[in-house]
């Protein structure tokens, strides 16, 4: 009876405070860095989305009380864009974690769920990879170190204990979890600043044999946090070190990576639909502009087939219908080589392509092959006009005038020296170059900041332009 009367008191009191059984409780210490906050995230499709927030209280103190809306990994850390200074966590409804942030790790302490023991001892595991591929800063770690290292984990994991939590959930998935933690791991050292990056023949055999197939052959990847980002990552990881494939081959796949994985000749690396459809639903974002989506979705469209899918693809969309800006081009007027003058408005009625460079800018140099071969494209098009305009100081001219002659750039090329900042850079908010912007036939903007030259869009976007 006394027992009964204590159960119902203590139901009373967690009620009392806005506690259910469904209430899960995070305490915890984080001693690294000294954040204003602490952020919690669930992981849909790969993708963080913050769940709650907890200030870090003067001892390193934060805690977070939250109903997991469903059983699964969720991410503490300091932001959703890096993998730095974030742990993986599991929960379901009503668990418990009591955890301690140091400077190099993490520790569990007190009451904790059998899942999240399996998780720290994990980290255990891979912590001596983790500490060189993820927290490298200070550290002169190099593949010839991480190498070896690596290798005798994989050989040490061949014995790694059994999984076996009452949680068949979380036993079923802990696996796949491990494979693409090990996985993210890897292609972390390698894509990260070293003071020796490895030739092709220095890669180890786990970097030549990633099995993409298995990667996908279910919906693990959407589970762990970036997975569609990792599979990405594998995938080019796997182009680069393919002897069968020539350079120009996979620059390819480099630059236009949807081409290939969805509906191209590596689609069959992909065993899943689902992953298939949320991989057309990440590389759509890389659109800028309606012209260039709806080319995009009359390709890739049909993989998206699930409800979560379908309303991402709407809101993608319905951004790139708003940032068209349709508002009237601030007019320039600057000098040729002659001295002949041209101004922005004395092209009303052609599409007009500006490139905004300077003679010292590198990327606007690797921008001009694919700049001359565009406006190749598009040469004899009396709707079309490619208009250069050169921002270095006036008293640099003569540099301007020896590097046209030496470059033989496309289209018309006029310099705006001293008058740059006020004339151009201010009103268009160019605060970095090369900037490319496009202009109607009706001299609204169309792009303040448009597509390179180099982009897979651009040809998309000026055809667009030119129907008008």
């Amino acid at each position: 009876m006394k027992k009964i009367i204590l159960t119902l008191l203590l139901t009373l009191l967690g009620a009392s405070y806005g506690f259910s059984q469904n209430t899960s409780v995070i305490n915890g210490l984080w001693q690294r860095e000294k954040p204003k906050s602490i952020q919690l995230y669930s992981v849909a499709g790969s993708v963080l989305h913050q769940v709650a927030s907890s200030p870090v209280g003067e001892n390193g103190a934060f805690s977070f009380t939250f109903e997991p809306q469903q059983e699964g990994y969720y991410v503490i850390g300091l932001s959703p864009s890096t993998i730095i200074n974030r742990y993986i966590f599991y929960f379901k409804p009503g668990d418990k974690l009591n955890v301690h942030v140091s400077e190099n790790s993490y520790e569990l302490t007190g009451e904790n769920t059998p899942e999240n023991k399996e998780m720290a001892r994990w980290h255990g595991f891979i912590f001596q990879l983790e500490d060189k591929a993820v927290y490298f800063k200070g550290k002169s770690s190099t593949y010839e170190d991480f190498f070896p290292l690596f290798e005798g984990k994989l050989k040490e994991l061949d014995n790694y204990p059994p999984v076996n939590t009452p949680n068949t959930n979380f036993n079923s998935s802990f696996n796949d979890f491990m494979k693409n933690d090990l996985l993210c791991t890897a292609l972390t050292f390698i894509q990260t600043p070293r003071n020796k990056h490895p030739k092709e023949n220095d890669f180890i055999g786990y970097y030549k044999n990633i099995d993409l197939p298995a990667l996908t052959k279910n919906l693990s990847l959407l589970n762990y946090p970036g997975g569609l980002s990792l599979l990405l990552q594998g995938y080019m990881t796997a182009v680069k070190l393919d002897g069968s494939l020539s350079d120009e081959l996979k620059k390819k796949r480099y630059n236009d990576p949807a081409s290939y994985l969805l509906g191209g000749a590596d689609s069959g690396l992909i065993s899943n639909d689902t992953i298939k459809g949320e991989l057309a639903v990440m590389l759509a974002r890389n659109n800028r502009s309606p012209a260039s989506f709806a080319e995009y979705a009359g390709k890739y469209g049909k993989y998206v087939v699930t409800a979560s899918q379908k309303e991402q693809w709407k809101s993608i969309e319905a951004s790139l219908n708003k940032n068209v800006e349709r508002k009237t081009a601030i007019d320039f007027k600057f000098t040729d080589r002659t001295g002949n003058e041209f101004a922005l408005s004395g092209f009303k009625g052609k599409v007009v392509y500006i490139d905004v460079w300077a003679t010292w800018c590198g990327p606007c140099k690797r921008e001009f092959p694919f700049l001359k071969k565009l406006e190749a494209e598009y040469h004899g098009n009396e709707d079309m006009v490619f208009i250069g305009v050169n921002v270095d100081i006036s008293k640099d001219k003569q540099k301007w005038l020896n590097f046209l002659e030496k470059e033989g750039l496309p289209g018309i090329q006029i310099f705006a020296g001293d008058a740059a900042n006020e004339a151009i850079m201010k009103p268009y908010n160019i605060k970095g170059i090369p900037r490319f912007i496009l202009v109607g036939k009706d001299g609204k903007l169309i792009f303040a900041d448009a597509p390179r030259p180099s982009s897979n869009e651009i040809r998309a976007v000026i055809n667009s332009a030119l129907k008008e």
